[in-house]
């Protein structure tokens, strides 16, 4: 069917759903286009708070999916969303977002004017760079010189960039907490063995198997307000360590070959450094434990 799925994929953040719920309700799009509203739950939302989204939902005209998974993990959500959507177009927020008013029309009609698209994303209100910020991510290699680049080490740095945007440009990733793509594009997801938990780098990963059906575009009008709470995440340290061995395999699977290994290595170095003042010792022990994973892997293969 030609419309929309908006996804959360959620556990244990019921004000955070909530309140990005309620965001949904308020949208200025009416019943000119069929939408329906899946959550993916890792956790246990009790039976009266999905009532409540129920009416909520349906009497704006939305249809409402809820399953809740017993295998965790955020890739795995992500694969189930698919298969439980039946629209044409799906989009994934973060349970921490709220969406202004404008935002699920704008998004049609980004497709509307960009038919041949794999998908739209969108930029998150607060997440920039400042000038030395900039300079400091593209000398860690963090980022890369073009917007809608991923840095020489795999990072998506360039998104801190994405506010100074005044117009649709292409990009070759999106920002998870704000991505749409069409099901076409995504519609053959399966499990990755690496991608566990928070599953860092799954968005890469989710828009490059999307490019293969069309380019991906930013809209700098799909902005929305990102709370990033820190409730139900995992440990510092397993962060840490999972965002260097996940970009270990994302430039395995990109085949980046000897340079963007070595640039990994730098980037690691420097978010080590980077946490040093601060002594946060878990994140600094996850890169390290990332660091020591890059060589052994490097030297056996």
């Amino acid at each position: 069917m030609q419309g929309l799925s908006v996804v959360i994929c959620t556990r244990n953040r019921v004000q955070d759903l909530t309140r990005c719920i309620h965001s949904i309700t308020k949208q200025d799009i009416g019943r000119t286009s069929p939408i329906e509203v899946i959550i993916i739950d890792d956790g246990d939302i009790p039976k009266e708070i999905l009532s409540e989204f129920e009416t909520l939902l349906t009497a704006c005209g939305y249809s409402f999916i809820y399953h809740r998974k017993t295998d965790r993990g955020l890739w795995l959500s992500r694969i189930k969303a698919v298969e439980l959507s039946t629209m044409d177009k799906i989009l994934f927020l973060d349970d921490d977002v709220e969406i202004p008013a404008h935002y699920l029309s704008t998004l049609i009609q980004t497709y509307l004017d960009y038919p041949n698209c794999a998908g739209v994303g969108g930029i998150a209100i607060g997440m920039s760079n400042s000038f030395l910020g900039t300079i400091r991510c593209l000398l860690s290699f963090q980022q890369s010189l073009s917007s809608g680049k991923l840095s020489l080490s795999g990072q998506a740095g360039s998104m801190y960039n994405w506010h100074k945007a005044r117009k649709i440009f292409k990009t070759e990733f999106q920002h998870g907490c704000n991505m749409s793509f069409k099901k076409e594009a995504i519609k053959d997801l399966g499990p990755v063995p690496w991608l566990k938990s928070y599953s860092v780098g799954e968005d890469i990963l989710m828009s490059r198997i999307a490019q293969k059906s069309g380019p991906l575009y930013i809209n700098p009008e799909l902005k929305l307000l990102h709370h990033e709470s820190p409730a139900s995440r995992d440990n510092l340290e397993d962060v840490a360590y999972t965002r260097v061995l996940n970009h270990v395999y994302l430039l395995k699977d990109k085949k980046s070959g000897p340079i963007g290994y070595l640039a990994l290595v730098w980037t690691t170095l420097y978010l080590i450094l980077r946490e040093q003042p601060k002594k946060n010792v878990a994140a600094i022990k996850g890169y390290k434990k990332g660091l020591k994973e890059i060589f052994s892997r490097q030297t056996a293969g």
